[in-house]
């Protein structure tokens, strides 16, 4: 019984996602949310993606600590390096080496020391073009399956995000969705709609730049709208009216809290 009702949501999914100009890939995900529930600790790693504006974990972690049903305790990790694919990042030593996460030193410079950091939830990120570049696409397949056992063995939950395609190129969106889409499949992890939050942001909302000048890496507004995104789907709560004020101005933050949440509903063909 249970397998019939997932084949009846898998071609409602199809269905809807062949029918709507939103989702241009033709991929359907299987996995419509993280399994994990409430995560305390998550890992991104990736590259200049997540870290530019002080990095993305930064206001979602705002956004969770806005939100007082969640709980406290949480904490996010950034690990990344500037321009790198996944090929470069040693996934088992961050999710082994106990040093990591080990201390901090607080805003009025006390020394403060934690136990070993235990993550529930890693988000994967590749090279902007990895995904879809001839010379990088069966390398991008690889290095997911290959970091997904990994974080698997280690008892953590692992997942992809889909980025997005570049300002002034911005047909890369079909190639990128269906590559991170059809990764996820296989390896059975949800993969965060990030690339099609901009790419209906840009139609809804084109005022609001999303980029930097090199139209390619995220402005401000676009680290929060990825940050909207995640929270959203991380912890199955809408981002509209969340009280974490990431200085944008109150209508910005609106508009895009309204995209991160519509995209997240799209996705997983409540819409």
């Amino acid at each position: 019984m249970q397998v019939k009702i997932n084949l009846l949501r898998i071609l409602f999914c199809a269905i809807f996602f062949l029918n709507s100009p939103f989702l241009v890939s033709e991929y359907v995900p299987l996995l419509t949310s993280p399994k994990v529930d409430n995560p305390k600790s998550v890992l991104f790693i990736g590259n200049s993606f997540f870290y530019y504006n002080n990095g993305v974990h930064k206001p979602t972690l705002g956004m969770v600590k806005a939100n007082e049903s969640l709980g406290k305790g949480h904490r996010f990790r950034n690990i990344t390096i500037n321009s790198s694919s996944l090929e470069w990042h040693d996934v088992e030593s961050y999710v082994t080496n106990n040093k990591i996460g080990s201390f901090s030193i607080t805003s009025s410079n006390k020394y403060k020391k934690y136990e070993p950091e235990k993550y529930d939830l890693a988000i994967m990120m590749d090279c902007s073009q990895c995904p879809i570049h001839e010379d990088r696409k069966d390398l991008f397949n690889f290095y997911v399956d290959k970091h997904s056992r990994t974080l698997r063995n280690n008892n953590i939950e692992p997942s992809f995000l889909m980025t997005w395609a570049y300002k002034d190129v911005p047909e890369m969106t079909k190639g990128l969705s269906e590559a991170y889409i059809s990764a996820g499949n296989r390896n059975e992890v949800f993969v965060f709609p990030v690339g099609l939050a901009f790419q209906l942001a840009q139609e809804k909302f084109s005022d609001i730049d999303l980029y930097t000048p090199d139209k390619r890496h995220p402005s401000k507004a676009g680290t929060y709208l990825m940050a909207a995104v995640i929270y959203s789907s991380i912890y199955n709560d809408t981002p509209i009216g969340n009280t974490y004020d990431y200085g944008l101005g109150k209508d910005i933050q609106a508009n895009l809290q309204e995209i991160a949440w519509e995209t997240l509903k799209r996705y997983q063909g409540r819409k």
